[in-house]
């Protein structure tokens, strides 16, 4: 499963009373550990969030939270960044996010293939990819047919504005986000 420095089987009980500080995910009875984000990453995914508490006042953001995809099932993905509609009532998130958003790193396919799937079946309205290394944002909807596209950043078209239905408009700048 990508990039995971280990994989076990678990009940969602075991999964739920791992120590915090885990970057642990939970998919398909298995728990999957990562190593810890480089730096480089995790000052894209505060810059993300600086960028989308300014710009979104009334949205919750948060960085690295659990997120149950769907209430029948016990799958937890860590999205790095999702913008809520509101303060979540509970640790793991159960609402689908108004924007999940991951910064790709060296598990690359599982971010771009299998978590677009299940955040796309789990209802999340945008999917943002933030890709460091070829200096890229692609932003995503999430419509009847799939995601469909809403914009893409590059070092040559870095800025753009892009609505998020409900909450406001980002001023997305790559700039700002990979520096």
């Amino acid at each position: 499963m990508g990039n995971a420095i280990a994989e076990r089987r678990a009940t969602f009980r075991e999964y739920l009373d791992l120590p915090g500080e885990l970057h642990a995910e939970f998919v398909n009875g298995v728990v999957v550990v990562s190593p810890p984000p480089s730096y480089a990453h995790q000052r894209a995914c505060l810059r993300l969030r600086d960028l989308l508490v300014t710009d979104l006042p009334r949205a919750a953001v948060a960085v690295a939270v659990g997120w149950r995809l769907h209430p029948d099932r016990e799958d937890v993905r860590i999205p790095d960044v999702c913008v809520l509609t509101r303060e979540p009532e509970t640790e793991l998130l159960t609402d689908p996010p108004a924007v999940v958003i991951e910064v790709l790193s060296t598990n690359r396919s599982d971010d771009l293939v299998r978590k677009s799937t299940e955040y796309l079946e789990a209802g999340a309205g945008q999917y943002w990819v933030v890709d460091p290394r070829d200096r890229v944002l692609d932003a995503y909807r999430n419509t009847p047919t799939g995601w469909e596209v809403l914009t893409r950043l590059t070092d040559d078209a870095p800025e753009d504005v892009i609505e998020v239905p409900g909450l406001g408009r980002v001023h997305a700048d790559l700039r700002r986000v990979l520096g």
